[in-house]
């Protein structure tokens, strides 16, 4: 994907700016429902990954160059016109630890590797 697909709404940032949180509304015509699956359109673990990705290059002053993850979870369903939260929140490590909720249930949650970033 290139250039921003995803519109973030409610921002927040905490205080020490290490956690951020924000809703996103994923919408039919983004592209990565094309073909994903026909008749089904489910949002690909990928593109939740650059959405998180995006958020981090619009809003956050950390590193955006994401090298790895760990314990990654894609448990639930995202389709057209989903309302997301998503939550960011930076270890002390420079890694980030997110999840992503469908209105109250939790779809995906993991640890993202940020390439060269440590806090301090």
């Amino acid at each position: 994907m290139t250039g921003p697909v995803f519109n973030f709404d409610s921002i927040y940032h905490s205080r020490d700016g290490n956690a951020l949180s924000c809703s996103c509304t994923v919408t039919a015509d983004m592209p990565f429902f094309n073909g994903h699956f026909p008749g089904m359109p489910i949002m690909p673990a990928v593109a939740q990954i650059e959405m998180i990705r995006e958020l981090l290059e619009e809003h956050a002053d950390w590193n955006t160059i994401i090298a790895g993850g760990n314990g990654l979870k894609f448990s639930g369903r995202i389709q057209p016109n989903d309302s997301l939260t998503i939550r960011l929140q930076r270890r002390p490590s420079g890694d980030i630890s997110f999840s992503v909720n469908n209105r109250d249930t939790e779809v995906s949650k993991g640890i993202l590797q940020l390439a060269g970033d440590t806090l301090g």
